[in-house]
């Protein structure tokens, strides 16, 4: 039987997720919620696909970026006031966006976004590792990043909704809300760690360069990298700017599309635990989970491109599954660098890997929209415009094959 002090600390563990995870799911929201937003931004800035592209492209690009940064900060400061910070940084850009009338304006509120969204979910990862066991942190972490995507469906449901129906400015302003809420949450009820035993000695900061050494040298974190890579690449550049005019160019209405991406979310939701506990189980397997996740998208990819025609719901709906299926599988990459490095430089670790995941979807974004413009010399995309350029994204799947084979041609050790 548990003591009564083990209980209380498992009770404040499960809070601790339970606001980090919330944390997230805003934070998903506001970096989600420009993709589904793209038409109403085209017809509001007068813009075509390469410069809507761009707006993907800095926000992912100042995401991927800020990732070493923030996971430095990350192992200095802890998880808690990263969290606040990245929610405010957050709050700001969805203000500017929604009261913004030029493009400059606009693409400083979605750099803005890509700051303060770089710090949130690697600070969630590293609460999971601190607070729970080891042979607990793979399911947790899953069920983090899983339910945290449910914020894709805000974005694609009552986001949108208001976007239609309010406007453009109350639906930001929506958005810059709910990331307040989950600033007071964070403040009320997240520590950076479990109370320490009295008598305990203080584990001195480690020096940056330390960190950075620890991180780039490791094997199980490049492995880790582009294992996110493979799994996020074409998830990321369809959900964060190209899913919606995609779907639009094949017939698709705005009530099936956000019922699309509602369903990604709930399959990936539902595959998670699954994926936590394979990782959990078979920790040397772990590339190999990649490895399926990555022919499963590349496969379904090509057949979803390749049939004639204009295509229902029904027949999106194995690319949906597939693109969940990545969604679901990326985390095994936080989890082999997790593994790989000192304790000391999880944080730095979580950042690094995260940054393959989104440097690739910040070229693709912008490879597909070079692609559409060059197909179209600026005019109105056709069906067969969009899927040229939504292929042109698998050359990325083969260099993030060619990285995960190099990092575990021998065995990664977990």
């Amino acid at each position: 039987m548990s003591s009564p002090g083990s209980a209380r600390r498992l009770t404040r563990a499960h809070l601790v997720w339970a606001v980090g995870v919330f944390a997230y799911l805003c934070a998903v929201s506001g970096r989600a919620s420009f993709g589904v937003a793209s038409v109403e931004a085209s017809a509001r800035f007068g813009v075509d696909g390469t410069m809507l592209s761009l707006f993907g492209v800095v926000q992912l690009g100042t995401y991927a970026a800020a990732q070493i940064p923030a996971g430095l900060l990350l192992d200095r400061l802890g998880p808690r006031r990263m969290l606040v910070l990245g929610a405010l940084t957050m709050t700001a850009g969805q203000v500017l966006l929604a009261f913004s009338a030029d493009i400059p304006t606009a693409l400083i509120a979605r750099l803005l976004t890509g700051v303060g969204d770089a710090a949130t979910l690697i600070s969630v990862v590293r609460l999971i590792a601190t607070w729970f066991p080891a042979r607990q942190v793979p399911v947790f972490t899953q069920l983090a990043t899983m339910i945290g995507q449910f914020g894709q469906a805000v974005a694609a449901v009552p986001f949108l909704a208001l976007l239609i129906t309010a406007g453009w400015t109350v639906a930001w302003a929506s958005l810059a809300f709910l990331l307040l809420l989950s600033v007071l949450l964070v403040i009320a009820f997240v520590q950076d760690s479990p109370p320490e035993p009295e008598g305990a000695v203080p584990v001195p900061a480690a020096r940056a360069g330390q960190m950075l050494r620890d991180v780039f040298t490791s094997r199980a974190a490049w492995a880790g990298f582009f294992v996110h890579w493979m799994c996020l690449v074409t998830v990321n550049s369809s959900l964060f700017m190209w899913a919606v005019p995609y779907m639009t160019a094949l017939g698709i209405g705005a009530a099936q599309v956000g019922t699309l991406l509602t369903l990604n979310v709930v399959i990936m939701v539902a595959l998670g635990p699954l994926v936590g506990v394979l990782t959990g189980r078979f920790p040397h397997r772990r590339p190999l989970l990649g490895w399926i996740a990555g022919a499963i998208l590349t496969v379904t990819w090509s057949l979803t491109l390749l049939m004639p025609g204009q295509l229902t719901g029904w027949q999106l709906l194995p690319l949906i599954t597939a693109m969940a299926v990545g969604s679901a599988t990326c985390a095994v990459g936080f989890d082999l660098a997790r593994t790989g490095v000192p304790h000391r430089a999880i944080g730095t670790a979580t950042g690094m890997v995260n940054i393959g995941g989104f440097s690739a979807a910040l070229m693709s974004v912008l490879l597909i929209g070079i692609v559409l413009d060059l197909r179209t010399g600026g005019g109105t995309a056709t069906l067969a415009d969009y899927r040229v350029a939504m292929a042109s994204q698998l050359v990325l799947m083969v260099v993030a094959g060619i990285g995960l084979w190099a990092t575990t041609r021998r065995s990664v050790r977990a």
